[in-house]
């Protein structure tokens, strides 16, 4: 199973993905691929996201709104929270890429990584057909993309992916 992993060179981090590799002395990190470099950011405007969609029915939300705008707005919220600046950092939902200057860019964000593979596995999420794996694998999207997905909004979600 791949996971990120944080390595600071010159005073700045950057993000690489890496899995553990068994061999005869025990496990190796293998490094899969490079992230890019990776940003830090805290919350610094505590909004809900209902508030910050204009909503007062998180369900009668999710019924009329499909898959793709439901998580765009949960990405724009979280990047409000945080203040993100988007002058400074292009997200880019249609190519899925995170970028800063060019160049691959890694938002560490509600203890996740915002970035170009996180940000896919979200959004080319499709149920398998096991309801408890499929619920699981759809939490652990948003949590290592950093996305604090409300848990009103989460059921409301699985439960129209899953009827469809």
């Amino acid at each position: 199973m791949a996971f990120f992993r944080i390595k600071k060179i010159k005073g700045n981090e950057y993000s690489y993905i890496v899995e553990n590799e068994w061999k005869k002395n025990g496990s190796r990190q293998k490094v899969i691929g490079y992230a890019g470099r990776a940003y830090p950011f805290n919350v610094k405007n505590i909004i809900s996201f209902p508030e910050f969609v204009k909503i007062e029915n998180v369900e009668k939300y999710v019924a009329e709104n499909g898959f793709r705008k439901i998580i765009t707005d949960l990405i724009e919220w979280e990047l409000f929270r945080h203040e993100i600046d988007k002058n400074n950092f292009a997200i880019d939902l249609n190519s899925m890429k995170v970028m800063q200057n060019g160049r691959n860019a890694v938002l560490m964000i509600n203890e996740g990584f915002m970035c170009s593979l996180t940000l896919n596995n979200i959004f080319e999420f499709r149920p398998e057909g096991d309801e408890s794996n499929d619920g699981y694998r759809l939490a652990r999207a948003f949590v290592e993309s950093g996305i604090e997905i409300p848990q009103d909004v989460f059921i409301s979600l699985f439960g129209k992916l899953f009827k469809q």
